[in-house]
């Protein structure tokens, strides 16, 4: 019997980068014009925040709760969930997310954006609405595959992170857990499937806790 040790990521991967990166595809093709619509809402959240307003920050938390319930609904149930039977417990795994945002960032309160971590999570959020889109591209992978803010895991986690750096309250650490776990899964994921940009989500998440620890 083989020794459990000897198992690599790629022996418990369900599918081939084939299947997966078709499957992105045609969830983009199923849901297109909405992409236009999310990049607009990414551009408002990032105004948002870089506005820095008390009444803001309850509104970003409110708008990136509903994106992890959809993008927990409409991918990883309704899709992902056909190629990977893990991806049911990853979607309970958002929902909760949305409503742990909803109960800690529950009362307004100012953002100040000026110090070193509050531009770190602005220009966190920011490659995960304009940039994240493009890695697709860069990859070879082709614009039918790109993962959009609010509609994929990776950029919506990313940009939750950058509110989590900027934003401050006292028990919004609980709030870094899911994301923070969705990124080393991803990235695991995509290394398994020789993705080029693999380590991509793993570093946003890095950068994200770094900033984060240092306030």
């Amino acid at each position: 019997m083989t020794e459990w040790w000897s198992y690599r990521p790629s022996d418990f991967l369900m599918f081939s980068s084939r299947v997966y990166y078709r499957q992105i595809e045609s969830y983009n093709i199923s849901l297109w014009p909405l992409h236009l619509l999310m990049l607009l809402v990414g551009i408002g959240l990032i105004w948002l925040l870089a506005r820095g307003r008390s009444n803001d920050s309850r509104l970003i938390a409110i708008v990136l709760a509903g994106l992890w319930l959809f993008v927990g609904w409409a991918y990883l149930w309704s899709r992902l969930s056909s190629i990977n039977w893990a991806a049911t417990y990853l979607a309970y795994g958002f929902a909760a997310q949305a409503i742990l945002m909803l109960a800690v960032l529950v009362f307004p309160r100012t953002i100040k954006n000026t110090s070193v971590r509050g531009s770190v999570g602005l220009a966190l959020m920011a490659m995960a609405v304009l940039l994240y889109p493009g890695l697709a591209f860069f990859a070879g992978r082709g614009w039918g595959t790109a993962e959009v803010f609010g509609m994929m895991p990776d950029p919506t986690a990313v940009a939750s992170m950058g509110f989590l750096v900027s934003a401050r309250h006292r028990y919004d650490v609980i709030l870094f857990v899911i994301p923070t776990l969705w990124c080393v899964v991803s990235s695991t994921t995509l290394y398994t499937m020789a993705y080029p940009i693999w380590w991509f989500p793993f570093a946003m998440c890095v950068v994200g806790l770094a900033a984060a620890v240092a306030r």
